[in-house]
């Protein structure tokens, strides 16, 4: 069963903001079978610029309820499906920080529509969730509402299993793939193309910069751990966010 996800937050990051909205849409590979969405009281303010752009605003969410009182529901719904988001990371990181705060563990396997996309419709403009929609005539209603947003996601999925994207689910569910945990702007041929030897390595951002330098004795092995969890702060967020490509130097050890 896949469970795909949208949420709305109070900010960008999961560890210093709230959620807002959350829809989830269970699906088992051939069509919907479940769909719950709901209004969440945030404990901190919602900031005016992110009212203007998805239109929540505090009088809607005074009588919703906090996160905690449907912790149990949401965890629930996830625990036994493969979460799916449109950048999965930003989703699962804020659903499953503020699960973890209110007792709840989750450790569910991961797709994200992005990285999915990018494999079965190699070559487009844009792979943003607006750009995908006009690309396959997928009409979204509540744009930038976490119920808009994940009825638009389920359209675009059930278009990538119609291009026998059902391979790419597989292989990025094969265990022992990394696919799903890497920033959604890094093909995964970057990391595979990495030596298992010594040396540096260069983390680039979208116009080539370099963002961060490492090094290591073994080149793929450090920069695979880089990947290898969710971190709910603002400075990782921003850091997987940015990262496009990879480059390395390698040495030989005496």
């Amino acid at each position: 069963m896949y469970a795909i996800v949208d949420i709305e937050t109070t900010g960008g990051y999961a560890a210093n903001n709230d959620i807002t909205e959350v829809a989830i849409v269970l699906h088992n590979g051939i069509s919907v079978v479940d769909r719950y969405e709901t209004l969440i009281r945030p404990a901190r303010e919602i900031p005016y610029f992110i009212q203007v752009l998805i239109g929540i605003t505090p009088a809607m969410v005074e009588d919703a309820p906090t996160f905690e009182e449907v912790a149990e529901e949401i965890f629930d719904r996830l625990k036994d499906c493969v979460f799916i988001a449109h950048n999965v990371n930003f989703d699962y990181s804020f659903i499953k920080h503020h699960l973890q705060l209110c007792g709840f563990e989750l450790n569910v396997q991961k797709l994200c529509t992005v990285r999915l996309a990018r494999k079965v419709f190699p070559g487009l403009s844009s792979y943003s969730l607006g750009k995908l929609c006009v690309h396959f005539d997928i009409v979204i209603q509540n744009r930038h509402r976490a119920g808009g947003d994940a009825d638009a996601t389920v359209s675009l999925f059930e278009n990538i299993l119609l291009h026998n994207g059902i391979e790419h689910v597989q292989k990025f569910l094969k265990k022992g793939s990394k696919e799903q945990y890497l920033p959604q702007f890094l093909p995964k041929e970057e990391i595979d193309k990495l030596p298992y030897t010594p040396g540096v390595y260069y983390f680039h951002n979208q116009k080539g910069k370099i963002i961060y330098v490492g090094k290591a004795r073994n080149i793929k092995y450090r920069v695979r751990s880089h990947f290898s969890h969710n971190g709910a702060g603002k400075q990782r967020q921003e850091f997987m966010r940015n990262i496009y490509s990879i480059t390395y130097n390698t040495w030989v050890q005496n």
